[in-house]
């Protein structure tokens, strides 16, 4: 996994095919390789409140791109980790400028080692599945957060292609159900979730649509790892959703 993560990196910096799919996804390149588009992160400023001054920290940040955008938009401070030192290090290379507000580091989620009380909200978009114990990772978090702190999940589950229909947990797909509202319960956080399945189909579409369009530049700038990872992405989120087995959501919780 962190050898694709190393060349996605080091492709979309210079990918006009990427950035053009991004545009026409999400809504704006953010350098994103999950799920939450503009709609999306307008709701997670909605909720979260998130104001100037206020600590944050953006738990698997890529290249930072989603933390600097969040940051303009709010005032809030932000630290971004990540385990793949590539993106930190264009992070750093692009944000020099707003160091007052931004801070990046590489880290693993699953050896976090986080100074206690520190933000007032913490934020995973679509990376606590790089956990290996999710009520472990979110014990760190909770530890991090000061006593009135949020963490805000965009969070996914749903049947894998490769899993037979009738093995998939289907009961399991409730907001209140899933492996992350467990391990939620288990570290004592209580929380809120909106669901955005309607909206993940209809952005699986989209992928569809823009990658079909885009696959002969993908392929000029030799790049088709990411049109072929895309587009795994988008067959197999439109089917489980037909199917009625796939979920997503955004959780605030605290």
């Amino acid at each position: 996994m962190k050898d694709f993560y190393n060349a996605f990196y080091r492709a979309i910096e210079h990918s006009q095919a990427h950035h053009l799919f991004c545009e026409r996804v999400y809504g704006k390149d953010l350098g994103q390789h999950g799920f939450a588009d503009m709609e999306q992160i307008e709701l997670l400023l909605q909720v979260t409140r998130l104001r100037p001054g206020q600590s944050t920290l953006d738990l698997g940040c890529g290249d930072g791109r989603m933390a600097e955008y969040l940051s303009d938009r709010s005032g809030a401070r932000f630290t971004g980790l990540d385990y793949i030192l590539q993106a930190i290090e264009l992070a750093r290379q692009r944000t020099a400028a707003k160091a007052e507000h931004l801070d990046f580091a590489v880290s693993d989620i699953n050896h976090l080692d986080l100074p206690p009380a520190t933000f007032d909200l913490i934020l995973s978009v679509d990376t606590l599945y790089f956990s290996e114990d999710y009520a472990a990772t979110l014990a760190a978090l909770k530890t991090a957060l000061k006593p009135d702190g949020q963490i805000a999940i965009f969070f996914s589950y749903g049947r894998e292609p490769w899993v037979p229909m009738d093995q998939f947990p289907k009961e399991r797909l409730p907001a209140d159900q899933t492996p992350l509202a467990a391990a939620l319960n288990a570290n004592g956080l209580s929380f809120q979730a909106w669901n955005l399945t309607s909206q993940d189909y209809a952005q699986a579409l989209r992928r569809r649509a823009a990658l079909d369009e885009l696959k002969p530049l993908f392929e000029a700038e030799n790049n088709l790892f990411i049109y072929e990872n895309r587009m795994g992405d988008s067959q197999g989120i439109r089917q489980a959703i037909e199917d009625g087995l796939h979920a997503r959501y955004l959780y605030l919780a605290q």
